[in-house]
């Protein structure tokens, strides 16, 4: 068996144990995607979510409506409350081994309910760092070279072997791409949000009152 037909082979295969647990997140306007982590919760970026209700939709085409459980926006993660019927739950234990670097990995997406895509690349950095959604630092991300659309934000990053390696949340520049390590620190924030907690960080601030 050549290498083509050996990688072509580990894309379908993927496509199918994966693919079914990739969802869409959102519609035409704001778009992203997820992933099924246990029956009846979908794990996505907190970027993806502009309201506490949003549209989910599955790779047989079936569409629902969930409602955030918990959001992390200055992580970017956030867990969505939503039927996820036969959908296949992924695996989020991890085994906190940091892939090396030039390994080959595969990225999956359904942006915004379009269809599953599955793409590869090699990981090219790791412990990188990146701000999020309101400029608080992000740490110890993967970064791979497996190319994304745009509405990929919240899929899986995987290994041949289908175990989830991270999901897939900032581009950088062209061609690169960061992902949230799958680790015992997300499998933490994820049973957090899961149960409605989401966590009130203090700030600072001015406030302005009438003399009275």
């Amino acid at each position: 068996m050549s290498v083509v037909d050996e990688l072509q082979g580990l894309v379908g295969g993927l496509a199918e144990s994966v693919g079914a647990s990739v969802v869409g997140i959102g519609n035409r306007r704001a778009r992203g995607s997820g992933i099924v982590i246990a029956p009846g919760k979908v794990l996505t970026n907190a970027h993806n979510l502009w309201r506490d209700e949003v549209t989910i939709t599955f790779g047989d085409g079936r569409s629902e409506t969930g409602k955030v459980a918990g959001a992390d926006v200055d992580g970017d993660v956030a867990v969505v409350d939503v039927d996820t019927g036969n959908a296949p739950a992924l695996d989020l234990s991890g085994n906190g081994v940091t892939p090396d670097l030039g390994q080959v990995v595969f990225a999956l997406s359904n942006p915004g309910g379009r269809g599953l895509r599955v793409t590869f690349g090699l990981v090219s950095g790791t412990q990188r760092s990146f701000r999020g959604p309101r400029g608080r630092r992000i740490t110890g991300s993967l970064e791979h070279t497996a190319p994304l659309l745009p509405g990929s934000s919240g899929g899986p990053v995987v290994d041949s072997s289908g175990k989830l390696l991270g999901i897939n949340t900032n581009r950088l520049g062209e061609g690169f791409y960061l992902a949230i390590p799958a680790d015992s620190t997300l499998r933490n924030r994820v049973d957090t949000l899961s149960r409605g907690e989401s966590p009130a960080r203090p700030q600072l601030g001015i406030g302005v009152a009438p003399a009275d």
